[in-house]
């Protein structure tokens, strides 16, 4: 056997060692609903700790989890949307006020994304 033979030989190998070893490697696994849902929540400009956080990371969650990003999406400019309209009619940051408007925007504002969506039945619905 050559030079050449033997380190081709020893370079095949060496490849079929390394394709067979990552063969065996478990998946990646995909990002989780809820990294998800705390991305989707700080690019509407809600950070952890802040009013309407908690709300937009519970809904969006259970969006993405359900297969539904488009409404995880809507939910957290409800949140959003609901705590720059508190912030506008003079509330104070981390006040039970702000808090208290938060909530009753966010489940009016719900409501309203739920009025347009069309009804899908998949397994967030319960069957007998």
């Amino acid at each position: 056997m050559t030079h050449s033979q033997l380190h081709a030989t020893t370079a095949l190998g060496s490849a079929l060692v390394v394709a067979a070893f990552v063969a065996f490697l478990p998946p990646v696994p995909p990002a989780s609903a809820q990294s998800l849902a705390q991305r989707i929540c700080r690019e509407q400009g809600l950070k952890p700790g802040m009013e309407g956080h908690e709300y937009c990371l519970s809904q969006t969650t259970r969006s993405l989890e359900w297969g539904e990003p488009e409404l995880a999406y809507k939910f957290a400019r409800v949140a959003a949307g609901a705590r720059e309209a508190c912030l506008s009619y003079g509330l104070q940051i981390q006040t039970s006020g702000l808090q208290a408007c938060i909530d009753k925007e966010t489940t009016v504002r719900a409501l309203l994304v739920f009025a347009s969506e069309e009804p899908k039945y998949g397994p967030q619905i319960a069957h007998d």
